[in-house]
């Protein structure tokens, strides 16, 4: 039960992120989805900042627990792989650690002065965004192991080539202050979190599968 209701938090950060950029856009006045990346919303200065900051804290713990729960299922499925599941499950855990770090160092305004807050965010950022690919190609190979996870272990070799594809385009694109800036940034993240939640829900399918197969039910 415990390892089941870790791998569920993967669909709860998935729609809980959802649920904070949504209702932080609407509540910041001209906020715009397509031109501004989604740390604008909590930034130095911003009205609902310090609120929004600690709501995307939640969030990067409920990634943690996924991970520590993906971790569990790997160790308990044990096989061809496993501690290539447990090593996933730990950098999944990572990427949550690395994220609720960079929401304590808030984003500088865009054309604002550069502090050193600003700077940490961004090197925080690039931390959890190496660690987020390192966790999914590591889901990968654990998961190709399995046959029964197999298409699961697709979608995730493909999630990580979109993510790979994007990241550097959106990079450029902060970099030049594009003003579709947010939206390419958001290709990444949907992809990582949407893959969180299908993730989520397959695992805890596979464990459920495994319990009716021991037990006979």
């Amino acid at each position: 039960m415990p390892k089941t209701l870790l791998l569920w938090t993967g669909v709860a950060a998935a729609a809980l992120y959802v649920a904070i950029v949504e209702i932080g856009a609407e509540l910041t006045p001209g906020y715009s989805h397509v031109a501004q990346p989604v740390s604008s919303l909590y930034q130095s200065g911003a009205t609902l900042g310090v609120p929004i900051a600690l709501a995307f804290v939640v969030y990067n713990i409920l990634v943690a627990l996924f991970g520590a729960g993906v971790a569990m299922l790997a160790r308990g499925l044990g096989g061809r792989r496993a501690r290539v599941g447990v090593a996933a499950g730990v950098a999944i855990m990572l990427v949550g650690a690395a994220g609720a770090i960079d929401d304590v160092f808030r984003q500088d305004p865009i054309g604002g002065a550069i502090t050193t807050t600003g700077t940490l965010h961004i090197a925080f950022a690039g931390v959890a965004s190496l660690l987020t690919v390192v966790a999914m190609a590591l889901t990968a190979a654990w998961l190709l192991a399995r046959r029964d996870l197999r298409p699961l272990a697709i979608y995730s070799v493909a999630s990580v080539v979109l993510i790979l594809a994007f990241g550097p385009i959106t990079a450029a694109a902060t970099a030049s202050g594009s003003p579709i800036m947010g939206l390419l940034e958001r290709v990444t993240i949907l992809t990582f979190t949407l893959w969180m939640a299908i993730t989520s829900v397959i695992l805890v399918r596979a464990t459920r599968t495994r319990v009716a197969t021991v037990t006979g039910v």
